[in-house]
């Protein structure tokens, strides 16, 4: 049985063939570092405001349930619809001026959505907005310059491998976050909602710093020639199109089936969980807190543990098997009835390919066969960002909406987890076995028979 990964093509790759010096390693591990940290103060700044924002868009619905879950959803796909044509031209700049200027964009919007929500907190379009802003750039910022700068500097399995350590920073900061929030909220009774925002600004701030520190891995000799005509020409919305037009077969079929499985993100979760915790379940803001900060601590060690020894003792196959199946189960399971002792009982079946781990097997032969297709690297991880975000978008309006029409029906609006499960595990895991054979899982350097 073959490992996962291997040594398929990557950025950096293309530049030992070239003949240019390969990426020394002291770069290699200031980036890692410095992605990390990026990473922590983001997802800090995300859950620091998760109970916070729900409080304050439920009060500006005033008290209306299935008004707010609209407004969630709906914020939820502008910013990834808007967010298409950042990540495409953002991404496509970055092949020709370089990847460190990109990385404060997320920062600087986690400072201007704190300041918005923080002077006006009972304004339905200010929070909206707040809430679309950070979606934006925080996703760019971090996932699709992260990625490239990942993609310039490991390959194979080392890449999947870092990433997936770089991933699990992710549950450090879930933990954080909450524990700063309900600090805020126990200490101020009184506009504790509104208090957590000045502290997102100041952590906008802060992650500017840290995002200064992060190398530039994108040397002169391999940037594209600038042409700004080009660039936004290529903020359409259906650029990412590219991949199905230009890239290989198994590029097709993989970046779709990782597509799916980005459905059942925490991000794309999170507003329903904390409206099925709060609303059906009954818990207090301590019990959330607690609940967050468990999943952060469980993240944390599956992405630093676990999912790294499952990915080097399994086949991608096995691997990406493994972990659809637990995530049908736990998310069939997670809202069939609303019990705390059920919902949070999962939590260990969900571990192994939660919050995109599903997909780390696949992630190092994608990669490879986008280099195969000639896509750049900055380019291409704009297209599969924004694949993904098209997938947030119609997850989110799905989830939303249907929870919405379950209220109105009277219907038992826990069969969203349900249709989560089936959207996010239940097809891709179709997709993996009728339609992909060994000979494309085998792109990443895997032997075939994967």
């Amino acid at each position: 049985m073959a490992p996962v990964g291997g040594n398929g093509g990557s950025g950096a790759a293309a530049r030992d063939q070239s003949g240019e010096p390969s990426i020394q390693p002291e770069l290699k591990a200031k980036l890692f570092r410095g992605v990390c940290l990026s990473w922590f103060f983001a997802v800090v700044a995300h859950t620091l405001n998760l109970q916070s924002e729900a409080i304050l868009i439920r009060n500006a619905c005033g008290g209306d349930l299935a008004k707010t879950a609209r407004v969630v959803s709906n914020c939820n796909a502008l910013a990834g619809i808007l967010g298409i044509a950042v990540n495409q031209v953002g991404g496509r700049l970055s092949d020709s001026l370089g990847r460190s200027a990109f990385y404060q964009l997320g920062p600087i919007a986690q400072l201007l959505a704190g300041a918005m929500v923080f002077t006006n907190p009972g304004s339905l379009a200010a929070l909206a907005w707040s809430k679309v802003l950070r979606g934006i750039f925080t996703t760019f910022s971090g996932t699709v310059m992260g990625s490239a700068g990942m993609r310039d500097c490991f390959e194979g399995q080392e890449l999947g491998i870092k990433t997936t350590k770089a991933g699990s920073i992710i549950g450090l900061g879930i933990m954080v976050g909450p524990v700063i929030e309900g600090l805020i909220l126990r200490r101020m009774k009184a506009g504790g909602e509104r208090a957590s925002y000045a502290i997102l600004a100041l952590l906008g701030v802060v992650n500017a710093a840290v995002s200064l520190q992060i190398p530039e891995t994108l040397g002169k000799a391999k940037r594209a020639t600038l042409d700004l005509a080009v660039a936004l020409k290529s903020a359409s919305p259906f650029g990412f199109l590219r991949i199905y037009s230009r890239g290989t077969t198994a590029l097709k079929k993989l970046a779709t089936i990782s597509v799916f499985q980005s459905m059942i993100d925490g991000k794309t979760m999170s507003d329903l969980t904390q409206i099925w915790l709060r609303e059906h379940l009954k818990v207090n803001l301590e019990v959330i807190r607690n609940f967050v900060m468990s999943f952060g601590f469980l993240s944390v060690v599956a992405g630093a543990k676990l999912t790294p020894a499952l990915m080097r003792r399994m086949s991608v196959r096995g691997f990406t098997t493994f972990t659809n199946l637990t995530n049908i189960i736990a998310f069939s399971l997670r809202g069939s009835m609303e019990r705390s002792a059920v919902f949070f009982g999962v939590l260990p079946l969900m571990l192994p390919g939660v919050n995109g781990a599903s997909s780390a097997a696949l992630g190092p032969i994608v990669n490879a066969e986008c280099v195969a297709s000639g896509f750049g690297v900055g380019e291409s991880s704009a297209w599969l960002s924004n694949l993904r975000a098209m997938a947030g978008v119609l997850a989110t309006l799905i989830y939303g909406h249907f929870y919405a029409w379950c209220k109105r029906r009277g219907f038992y609006p826990g069969h969203t987890y349900a249709i989560a499960g089936l959207l996010g595990a239940a097809v891709p895991q179709a997709l993996l076995s009728l339609a992909v054979g060994p000979a494309e899982l085998a792109g990443g350097g895997a032997p075939a028979g994967t």
